[in-house]
């Protein structure tokens, strides 16, 4: 199950709400972060993309609220800040498969150095599925580099997945309602993040 965490008009003050929220449920739940965007200010995050078996999560599915004075603009009059957590179910990355990579050896484009240009050292590891490739020419070791490939690969590999969830999420987020203002699924006030309402 992925959990996204936004506003739809995101402010600094929401940015706030958001980041003070992930550390309360950071306390209370169990999940892995793929991506957090971060706010232009400090100790503020704009958007948060979790992957979770905790199916708790889901009873705060809904529109949340931070009462708080702006801690950026103390004379502004609005109190209350509204963000919304989406739990979607169905989404499934594809594994990375070791034994789907196919590797060349491959001479060092540089010049000069200890022989790094006369030896077949490189490697160039490619992967078919998704038609991504790496190289690396670091080491002068030909398992070195297959090694490194290897890790640029996989990393390759896990920033392509968090892409197309991305796409996938903000497709279908942005097809729904704007956040409702009304009934809350939780409100919180102040810096200490205290739980007003429960539904």
């Amino acid at each position: 199950m992925l959990i996204y965490i936004s506003s739809a008009n995101v402010v600094d003050e929401v940015s706030r709400g958001i980041w003070y929220f992930y550390q309360w449920i950071e306390k209370r739940y169990g999940f892995c972060v793929i991506k957090i965007e971060k706010g232009i200010q400090p100790n503020c995050y704009n958007s948060i993309l979790l992957d979770s078996h905790d199916k708790a999560l889901q009873n705060l599915q809904g529109t949340l609220i931070w009462q708080s004075q702006s801690p950026f603009r103390p004379l502004h009059k609005r109190k209350n800040w509204y963000f919304e957590l989406i739990c979607y179910e169905g989404f499934e990355p594809i594994d990375f498969d070791d034994t789907r990579i196919i590797y060349h050896s491959m001479k060092s484009p540089k010049k000069g150095g200890q022989h790094v240009n006369t030896t077949n050292s490189g490697i160039r590891a490619l992967y078919p599925p998704l038609g991504i490739s790496a190289v690396s020419f670091d080491q002068r070791s030909q398992h070195q580099n297959r090694q490194i490939a290897r890790r640029r690969l996989e990393e390759k590999h896990k920033l392509q997945q968090i892409e197309i969830i991305e796409a996938q999420i903000q497709k279908r987020w942005h097809s729904v309602k704007m956040i409702k203002r009304g009934d809350p699924i939780k409100t919180f006030y102040g810096e200490k993040f205290k739980v007003l309402k429960n539904k």
